[in-house]
């Protein structure tokens, strides 16, 4: 089986690799701590995710960030580590 990154390619040739990996933090996001982020709260940059939200969201991305970057990993298949502030 295939992993989703060979499927995304098309879009990261066109220049959407941060749309995409800002909407896929976002769903994994959403799965692990069960909060829905909303898009503009969300900016990359550098491969570092800026999240604006309260501090105790910001303190519950802090404890789980390893599992939110390996999933975020897992899905896109990215060997960039990517960093959260």
């Amino acid at each position: 089986m295939q992993q989703v990154s060979f499927f995304l390619e098309k879009f990261k040739s066109l220049g959407l690799e941060n749309a995409l990996s800002k909407q896929v933090f976002i769903e994994v996001v959403e799965r692990v701590l069960r909060v829905k982020l909303l898009s503009e709260s969300v900016e990359l940059r550098q491969d570092t995710f800026f999240v604006k939200a309260p501090p105790t969201l910001k303190s519950e991305l802090y404890v789980k960030h390893e599992v939110i970057l390996a999933e975020l990993a897992k899905t896109l298949g990215s060997k960039v580590e990517k960093k959260i502030r």
